[in-house]
């Protein structure tokens, strides 16, 4: 019998699998020097590029902390910092994304989607985080 999709749990691997996805996705559009013009390269798409850059080693820097034990705090505190900065990091790529669109006159289904991508990685990012607290504080 399957599990309804609003019901299943999601693997330990898709935040840094959606965080990928993400950064390939970003450096792979951007590269198209047609729309996205050197004009506004250093201002805008430089930074765009660089959020999603820090996304993803964000995502991936937290998860190389282990958490295992009450000896652990520092790496516990350590990772909830960097999923915190890579929650921030979202917010800002997709503030940057709407601002993109006019500059670089990109259509609608081009920001829904790249919006999406930067969504889904946000709520699994803060879901990840979510249950590290519940899963971690009880040891400190």
């Amino acid at each position: 019998m399957s599990v309804p999709v609003n019901e299943r749990s999601h693997g330990k691997l898709e935040v840094y699998a959606k965080a990928y996805e993400l950064a390939t996705y970003t450096l792979r559009i951007t590269s198209n020097k047609n729309v996205f013009t050197e004009e506004f390269q250093k201002q805008l798409t430089d930074h765009i590029i660089a959020a999603s850059l820090n996304i993803y080693l964000l995502v991936g820097g937290a998860n190389d902390l282990k958490v295992r034990t009450d000896k652990d705090r520092q790496n516990y505190e350590d990772r909830q910092k960097m999923q915190k900065e890579a929650l921030v990091q979202c917010g800002d790529m997709s503030r940057l994304i709407l601002l993109a669109k006019p500059i670089f006159h990109l259509s609608s289904k081009r920001i829904k989607y790249w919006c999406g991508l930067v969504k889904e990685t946000r709520t699994l990012i803060k879901a990840w985080s979510d249950s590290d607290k519940k899963r971690f504080e009880p040891l400190f």
